[in-house]
């Protein structure tokens, strides 16, 4: 029997994008391109919400990442934040809205 391997919470990530793209086979290279827009879609979501995000409980910002994802997919990561340009505003006011309210708004005493 098998021992059943671990898995990050990055590599169910992945997966879980490539499911989204309906990518089925196993290819190394095309499993790198996702992986390396995986994380530049990560790394723009962190920045608007100022902090690290769990990406299996907030879906809008899972939604984002998958589509930015598929933007990738075709080569067109430049268009993503122009086309979802509203959708990363509210994402980003939402984050700090939420912020705010989980006490990480700015002192009195600091403004």
């Amino acid at each position: 029997m098998e021992e059943e391997i671990k898995k990050t919470p990055d590599e169910i990530l992945l997966e879980d994008i490539l499911n989204e793209l309906d990518i089925t086979f196993e290819d190394k290279k095309i499993k790198k391109k996702i992986s390396d827009h995986m994380e530049q879609g990560r790394e723009l979501l962190e920045k608007l919400k100022g902090g690290p995000i769990d990406f299996k409980k907030e879906k809008t910002a899972r939604r984002l990442l998958f589509s930015f994802c598929r933007y990738g997919r075709s080569n067109a990561t430049e268009q993503f934040e122009h086309d979802f340009a509203m959708q990363l505003t509210q994402f980003s006011l939402q984050s700090a809205i939420e912020g705010m309210k989980e006490g990480g708004g700015a002192d009195e005493s600091e403004v």
